[in-house]
């Protein structure tokens, strides 16, 4: 019997182990904060390029759905009023639940802004430049005329721009794309940095914050690189040939291929975002993460103070009302 005992034991204990191990081995792919720091850097490279491209073809939007500056404000400051509505909630309450998959969630709602972004070009007809110089009213969107049939019969009635109601429904498209740009762009800048600064030494912590804010400072280079060869682009080019285009990129009447930045953008905050998801709650601890803590939590005169030499040590009280003393005595 006790033969059998020590047997069953050793099973248990061996399956226990090796259940320990198969539980090790599935998170120790996303137990790492260097590789959480890769995606975050991926996911804020992602994000800052979304938004300076945006910034990079306003004047091109401006010109192919017939938009006014104010127009054009309203919806660059779009971003803003989205962030700025959930910035406080999200960092507030964001801290206590699952950090990495909220900042996924938010990667996913910026995909989803960016896609949405692109669609007004694929729900409006194709842009016609051989109606001659086109120009807008002075009511923007509202209004538009016709300026280069000037013939007795008048203007031919499908040169007279578009029809209102779907140009003020993309105008409103982009400002909803944009509003859910900034709801998701709210939990990853905040919750991604706590998340960081609770995994890493000290000394530590402002390189890998650094090496993230740099991430963000290469997006809107990247945006506006994007902007600069997307608009090179004929706008309708993928449906039509562009071979029998009589005008080029330096014409005034080019637009180009603006919503394609979108597409890329989306897609790269969509597979940016997806890593997160893997990422646990928090991070086994380290070592050394323990050991900072143990001592951060001791006052430090506890920990500095040297031993007498007698072994005897005396109360901090003690001490100081002694120097105090001897202070009072000169």
């Amino acid at each position: 019997m006790p033969g059998k005992t020590g047997s069953a034991g050793g099973e248990l204990a061996g399956a226990g182990a090796q259940r320990q191990r198969k539980r090790r081995r599935k998170v120790s792919c996303f137990s790492s904060i260097q590789l959480f720091l890769v995606s975050e850097c991926a996911l804020m490279l992602a994000q800052g390029t979304v938004g300076a491209y945006l910034v990079s073809v306003l004047t091109t939007l401006e010109r192919r759905f017939n938009l006014q500056s104010a127009d054009v404000g309203v919806i660059a400051s779009s971003f803003e009023i989205g962030n700025l509505a959930l910035i406080l909630f999200v960092s507030y309450f964001g801290a206590r639940g699952h950090r990495p998959r909220l900042i996924g969630c938010g990667g996913i709602v910026m995909a989803l802004g960016a896609l949405l972004s692109a669609l007004p070009e694929f729900l409006t007809h194709q842009y016609e430049y051989e109606s001659g110089e086109i120009r807008w009213g002075a009511e923007g969107r509202d209004v538009c005329a016709a300026n280069g049939s000037t013939s007795d019969e008048g203007p031919d009635p499908d040169l007279i721009c578009r029809n209102r109601t779907a140009t003020n429904m993309m105008y409103l498209l982009l400002i909803g794309a944009q509003v859910l740009l900034g709801i998701g762009a709210t939990p990853v800048q905040p919750l991604g940095v706590s998340y960081i600064d609770d995994h890493v030494r000290r000394k530590d912590s402002s390189l890998y914050i650094g090496i993230l804010f740099t991430m963000l400072v290469f997006g809107p280079a990247c945006g506006f690189i994007l902007g600069s060869f997307c608009t090179k682009i004929y706008v309708d080019a993928v449906f039509i040939d562009t071979s029998k285009l009589d005008i080029t990129p330096d014409d005034p009447r080019w637009i180009g291929a603006w919503w394609g930045g979108f597409l890329l953008c989306g897609a790269l905050l969509f597979f940016s975002s997806l890593p997160m998801f893997g990422f646990p709650q928090s991070l086994p601890p380290r070592p050394e993460l323990a050991v900072e803590s143990e001592q951060a939590m001791l006052p430090g005169r506890d920990y500095e103070r040297p031993k007498p030499s007698n072994g005897v040590l005396r109360h901090p009280l003690d001490t100081e009302s002694t120097t105090s003393c001897f202070q009072q005595l000169r």
